[in-house]
């Protein structure tokens, strides 16, 4: 991959605002962070592109034994309903091999069933999204903008585990791991092995009492570590009120509000498009359409997901002359991409998964017959 291409400020963007809140399909949850990533790909990619590897510091495994159903997938379930039902507050870190950013978290579920959850950027500019249940707002203040999306997938940190656990199995040699001690809260580590090129290893350390997860590890097929989330700081207590979960930007004049997607939901609507032969384990969970800011044409978004690694397709009408090919692998996070053309659009695939499976899908990518 072009040393240019890997330092392209678009895709570091992108980035920047998944390590903020880790939504593996929608990583691009945000217009701003769509729009400038399959535009920055445009002009970017010439020709056909190939992948990159960094090295890294490697990591010792965690020791494991093989659990034949029972415990690990027990486990499995905990963490995913904890991350979702529980309050709680805290600060993490979300690491790579080049970069580190803090962020707070803080998270509850009301007496009628709303999910709220507050994310606050604690490096760089001020940064703030305020969650309820799908609705989503990103406040920037340096702009005075507001952006307003809707959740597309429920995987944020540490809501990591969307999917059924007894199908995550099937791609992943699940295995039960050692107790450890993270923010002064014993935990249990759960290590999930690919069983194909298809997706990364991962390894979750989860809370003794509640199931949270305190630490999720991100590792390659030569055990390199990608990317890590741990919290540093942690509050279980329960004592979580309804106001913090407020944005201190809500009652701010003068904002301007952008858009992203329609005022009408449109989850699960024809776009137009398909991907056929996904690779094992994979299946759309989400198809809508974005709107773009600027252009009179809104953006196809599929989402394609095993349960545990997520994947965004974005199609739109192409914006340069002639057929565009490429891909690679961002330079400060586990993100990779592909680009290519079908007719007269442009398909960009991303997502926290090897750059074979991004390749797959988007080789895939097609129009639905009509």
């Amino acid at each position: 991959m072009n040393q240019a291409l890997l330092s392209f400020t678009p895709i570091k963007k992108l980035a920047c605002l998944s390590q903020l809140v880790k939504l593996a399909v929608s990583h691009c949850v945000f217009a701003s962070c769509v729009f400038s990533v399959t535009g920055a790909a445009s002009s970017a990619f010439a020709g056909e592109g190939d992948t990159r590897t960094r090295d890294m510091q490697k990591i010792s495994p965690v020791e494991a034994r093989d659990i034949k159903g029972g415990d690990a997938l027990e486990w499995l379930e905990r963490i995913s309903r904890a991350g979702r039902e529980i309050p709680y507050c805290g600060v993490f870190v979300h690491s790579t091999p080049e970069n580190s950013t803090s962020t707070r978290v803080t998270h509850m579920v009301d007496k009628q069933g709303v999910e709220h959850e507050k994310i606050e950027l604690l490096d760089g500019p001020p940064t703030e999204i305020i969650r309820r249940n799908d609705e989503m707002y990103y406040y920037q203040p340096e702009e005075k903008a507001v952006l307003v999306d809707r959740r597309t997938t429920g995987r944020f940190f540490p809501s990591l585990v969307t999917g059924n656990p007894k199908k995550i199995a099937e791609n992943y040699r699940v295995k039960m791991g050692p107790k450890d001690r993270i923010a002064e809260y014993d935990c249990q580590w759960i290590i999930l092995e690919p069983k194909d090129s298809m997706r990364y290893m991962q390894k979750l350390c989860a809370e003794l009492g509640s199931g949270l997860l305190l630490r999720a590890k991100t590792y390659n097929d030569r055990n390199q570590l990608l990317e890590q989330f741990v919290f540093t700081q942690l509050d279980l207590s329960r004592n979580v009120a309804k106001q913090t979960l407020k944005s201190k930007f809500e009652q701010s004049i003068g904002w301007r509000r952008d858009y992203s997607t329609p005022a009408t939901p449109q989850k699960d609507v024809d776009t137009g498009w398909l991907v056929s032969n996904l690779p094992a384990g994979f299946k759309k969970i989400m198809e809508m359409m974005r709107l773009q800011p600027g252009r009179p044409q809104p953006l196809a978004h599929l989402v394609v997901s095993d349960g545990l690694s997520n994947v965004s397709v974005f199609v739109e009408p192409s914006q340069t002359v002639g057929r565009v090919n490429g891909g690679g692998v961002s330079d400060d996070s586990p993100t990779t991409f592909a680009v290519r053309s079908v007719a007269d659009f442009q398909v960009t695939v991303m997502g926290d998964v090897p750059f074979a499976a991004v390749q797959a899908i988007a080789d895939g990518v097609t129009r639905r017959a009509r």
